[in-house]
């Protein structure tokens, strides 16, 4: 990686992106020319039954497909082409070994697998360590509980917030704060609040919307560009074309007077189809004093099937959200700071009164799906929107006290504007390769952003409009080409990618106070290159011995019945490994000082990681999945401050650090083992667990020696989830994470204590599934602990908290 100054102009990043995306184009231009013969598409029918054969209402929504979805033929795993032992037969010949590549497919819905597909729509899959969760398979949430819902997903630390509706993600040791050091996107494209300069999420969708969650770890940055710590995608629900008209309404009711309102609308009518929901959430918190929040947030999602092989989806997002920051609480010490307040006396208290903060979100995107044949897709999205993020926060305070002395009578206030645009364009195309079929995917990004920062002084501590003290303007150019190809060689997959980014910031002042105007602009040319390989150890079809017939002793009989073929798809185990880099861009604070005491270093780099992943995954059984691996990744040239002689604190590239660890996940369904694998009429009692053992270190620059924030030695999931059809659902969730720091530092005030969390949820549906009621208790044994720490002071984790509600389907 390496930078280069504004010598290199915009014209100069547009034309660059420009001309190696037409050059990819012509490759896969000839390709198609190679492939003129199109295979015929056929329509599908439901495919997705539950244990007794029966299709529940969610369900519904997965296996009718929309309009326009087509399908190739292919079954639920991969086939085989050579006999195996362990009962295994083959089913099919080496050509025909792409069951688990979803294609021909506008709405993918990925079977139970502890992995993404190897190809999935106009993405590569195939060598990365992914997952990917499902929120109807826990029972109703009392809102957005990430917690939860990630309980099955190893790797991802979620530092909770109880008084506000904001999510912090943390990836393996990387920095949970705002989800600074991951991907999040939702449909495949970014929800940070400016995706470069200002990479914070604040915005979330509502669990209920969502379809699934799917987490790429090594090699995300090749797909979705920035951030070292992986991509966490939301894929939204779509429109049911069963019926024209759907209706879900839910109403929660719990502690602290919190309370949530959903409720959506969907359906088709001929080519178009609908999809609405209302989101509203509100709460006057377990604090003090300043912990409630109040939330609305809806979307409206439209989908036109202009042809049984292409379509536009508009998506049209709008959010609005306000809460009060309580401020932080300290730990004691010997020797405490005047007004301090403790969290071992009182986990509620309060130290802010006055500081609230607001989040408007509006957003579009509008996409364009096309299948030239099976062998090709083309997907086009098209996005932008505007969000302001306003905060008012009282002077005076320090780490876990009261405010004080003559700041304490004003306050800081802070608004941002972001306005951003942009373009994601993929395709992908299967060609013939050695009798086999290899794929090649890739596209183009642009993107575009601008965003106003200006910064007050109130004159009382609860002002919300003051005296002008900075005033500046960021603005982001930013283009992309990406290409991964897979190899695919019988049970071997290879795959190479790379991705090319030319990345403009600059930002510029029109107010500051404090320091002499500056003006920065910096381009930056990230070249990042990975390679993936997989290899499939055991795939086929399970053979379950037959039952005994009635006047034989035991199970030996002179005249077998057919074998019982088990439910769930061939067993499949597969190695996988990956090698890739990423990078962290700099933000627009990190390019020019706003506060008094505040320099830059001007040749600031991007941070950079280089990642390893390998393990082994699979479901060799089909009541049991597993994924079993290691990975070791480093993040250099990580941006901090650093205290100079003078007083001043200097922003730069302050150290280095590795991260080295291991991960196991594992489901089991109790009842279809004890049914003798195939599935039990008394539902699923699945018992999960996935822990992530880690060790980070700083390995130069001031905090050499030092563990990061948020990089706990372990950290531990399980549980038991029960599900019989849709009718009844019933989850225990545990949550055990070791100590850890809420700094870099690893300071007295930064640590956090190791902490375990349990979770009860049930859910019950009745009237035919017209109607349901759920409950559940969090924290269960009230555990007191935090697991986040900001710069003013610790903030407690809720106690135990009740919630129950009731639902309406039509």
């Amino acid at each position: 990686m390496f930078s280069h100054r504004a010598m290199f102009s915009k014209t100069t990043l547009v034309l660059g992106t420009a001309l190696t995306a037409m050059a990819l184009w012509s490759f896969i231009d000839c390709r198609l020319a190679q492939d003129a013969v199109a295979v015929p598409f056929t329509a599908t029918e439901s495919d997705d039954i539950d244990e007794d054969g029966d299709k529940d209402n969610k369900s519904r929504r997965r296996s009718q497909k929309n309009a326009g979805r087509l399908d190739t033929g292919n079954s639920a795993l991969a086939n085989g082409n050579e006999n195996l032992s362990l009962g295994i037969t083959n089913i099919a010949d080496t050509a025909e070994v792409e069951a688990v590549v979803v294609r021909g497919s506008f709405d993918i819905y990925p079977v139970e697998y502890p992995a993404l597909p190897p190809v999935e729509g106009t993405r590569i899959n195939a060598g990365k360590k992914t997952s990917f969760v499902k929120p109807e398979e826990f029972p109703t949430f009392a809102g957005n509980d990430y917690r939860e819902v990630m309980a099955t997903t190893p790797g991802i630390i979620v530092s909770e917030e109880p008084s506000s509706p904001i999510i912090n993600f943390g990836y393996r040791g990387l920095n949970s704060q705002r989800s600074e050091f991951m991907q999040v996107l939702k449909d495949g494209v970014s929800i940070k609040n400016e995706q470069f300069g200002f990479p914070e999420t604040h915005y979330t969708p509502i669990l209920d919307a969502v379809e699934r969650i799917e987490l790429i770890r090594a090699g995300a940055a090749l797909q979705f560009g920035p951030q070292p710590g992986g991509a966490l995608n939301f894929v939204m629900k779509m429109p049911r074309s069963d019926a024209p008209f759907h209706f879900t309404t839910r109403n929660v009711f719990g502690s602290y007077e919190y309370y949530r309102n959903y409720t959506e609308a969907d359906g088709t009518l001929g080519p178009l189809g609908y999809y609405f929901y209302y989101d509203h959430r509100e709460q006057d918190g377990f604090r003090e004093a300043n912990s409630d929040y109040d939330l609305n947030g809806g979307s409206a999602r439209l989908v036109w099937n202009v042809t049984n092989d292409s379509r536009f989806v508009l998506t049209l997002d709008a959010y609005d959200e306000e809460h009060g920051e309580p401020g932080g609480l300290r730990r004691r010490e010997a020797v405490n700071p005047p007004n301090s307040v403790f969290v071992e006396d009182d986990r509620t208290a309060s130290t802010r009164f006055f500081d609230r903060f607001r989040l408007e979100r509006y957003y579009a995107t509008l996409e364009y799906q096309k299948f030239f044949s099976e062998r090709t897709q083309l997907d086009i999205k098209a996005f932008g929107g505007y969000l302001t993020r306003w905060s008012k926060r009282q002077r005076g305070g320090a780490f876990g006290t009261l405010p004080s002395g003559p700041d304490a009578n004003t306050n800081a206030i802070q608004l941002r504007s972001d306005y951003t645009e942009g373009l994601d364009a993929r395709v992908r195309h299967d060609y013939n390769l050695f009798n086999d079929v290899s794929t090649i995917a890739g596209g183009i990004y642009f993107y575009h952003a601008l965003q106003d920062r200006r910064d007050e002084r109130g004159q009382t501590p609860d002002a919300e409009h003051g005296t002008l003290r900075n005033l500046n303007t960021g603005e982001t150019w930013d283009g992309a080409i990406f290409a991964e190809n897979r190899f695919h060689f019988g049970r071997l997959s290879i795959v190479p990618g790379m991705r090319l980014e030319f990345l403009q910031q600059s930002v510029d002042e029109e107010v500051n106070v404090s320091n002499p105007l500056h003006s920065q602009s910096d381009f930056s040319f990230v070249p990042l290159f990975g390679l993936g390989v997989g290899y499939v150890l055991m795939e086929g079809q399970q053979i379950v011995a037959p039952p005994p017939i009635a006047g034989e002793k035991g199970a030996v009989t002179k005249n077998p019945p057919a074998p019982i073929v088990t439910a769930g798809g061939p067993p499949r185990v597969e190695l996988y490994g990956t090698v890739s880099q990423a990078y962290r861009p700099r933000t627009y604070g990190e390019l020019v000082p706003t506060g008094a005491s505040s320099v830059v270093n001007g040749d600031l780099k991007e941070g950079d990681s280089l990642q390893f992943e390998y393990g082994v995954r699979g479901k060799p059984f089909p009541y049991l999945n597993f994924d079993v691996g290691g990975f070791y990744f480093t993040f250099d040239d990580q941006v901090g401050e650093i205290i100079l002689p003078d007083g001043f604190t200097s922003t730069g590239n302050i150290g280095d650090a590795r991260y080295i660890g291991f991960e196991a996940a594992s489901e089991l369904d109790v009842l279809s083992l004890i049914n003798g694998g195939v599935p039990s009429p008394y539902g699923n009692l699945t018992l999960y667990g996935n822990v992530t053992l880690l060790d980070a270190e700083f390995t130069s620059g001031p905090n050499r020696g030092n563990t990061p924030a948020y990089a706990p030695d372990y950290q531990v999931k399980t549980g038991a989830i029960y599900r019989y059809k849709d009718i009844i659902k019933l989850a225990l969730l545990g949550t055990v994470v070791d100590d850890e720091f809420g700094d870099d530092g690893d300071s007295f005030e930064g640590f956090i204590p190791a902490y375990n969390v349990w979770d009860l949820t049930a859910e019950v549906k009745f009237w035919n599934g017209r109607a349901g009621a759920f409950v559940g208790i969090r924290n269960i044994f009230d555990e007191d602990y935090w697991g986040e720490v900001r710069e003013e002071g610790i903030m407690p984790a809720l106690p135990r908290n009740y919630y129950a509600g009731f639902e309406f389907f039509f």
